[in-house]
């Protein structure tokens, strides 16, 4: 087995931004476009999924056993689209600024209470989707090929600290306040 690599995970503090997608809506595109926003608001180099609940009336997925190529022992990589009503009972993934891309899993349970899942290609909004989605300062998240996977995967660096403007404004504000208090010391002569 081999070492891991990644002693210290990178970390930066996380501010959470919170939207609802209505009944029509499509899931994987408003998802980008909300991590688009999010990331240029934000200024930060990584978002990702916190918590979601809502329902879906039909749902494409790429199940469990895809594989690095098609046509290979597994049988592909298998996209079903289902053409009924979902409970998501899980909805996670990861965003990049860089344009690298994203990687979004998801549950669902039917009427029945059985649960399928995988890699989330799209899904239409029955009800709602609520969605809390996170962006961590000073972490960046970008996808680099994997040759052992045969895929992009996610690379996660830590970022130098960026000061914020307001601790940068304190040394200016603390000359002003020398160069007052030196002169009315100077008037008071």
């Amino acid at each position: 087995m081999p070492e891991p690599r990644l002693i210290v995970p990178p970390c930066g503090a996380m501010t959470a931004h919170a939207f609802r997608l209505h009944p029509g809506e499509k899931l994987m595109p408003a998802l980008k476009q909300a991590a688009e926003i999010i990331l240029a608001r934000s200024k930060c180099e990584c978002a990702f999924i916190v918590t979601a609940v809502g329902s879906l009336e039909r749902a494409t997925i790429r199940l469990a056993n895809a594989s690095r190529t098609d046509g290979d022992d597994t049988g592909g990589n298998d996209i079903k689209t289902y053409n009924q009503r979902f409970e998501i009972v899980s909805l996670v993934g990861t965003f990049s600024a860089d344009g690298s891309g994203c990687h979004v899993h998801i549950s669902l349970s039917d009427a029945e209470g059985n649960t399928i899942g995988g890699h989330l290609m799209d899904g239409t909004i029955f009800t709602t989707c609520e969605i809390v989605m996170g962006t961590a300062e000073n972490v960046k998240f970008t996808r680099i090929m994997d040759d052992s996977t045969g895929y992009n995967e996610l690379e996660v660096i830590q970022l130098p600290k960026q000061q914020s403007d307001a601790w940068k404004a304190i040394p200016a504000a603390l000359m002003i306040l020398a160069a007052g208090f030196i002169a009315g010391r100077l008037k008071a002569r």
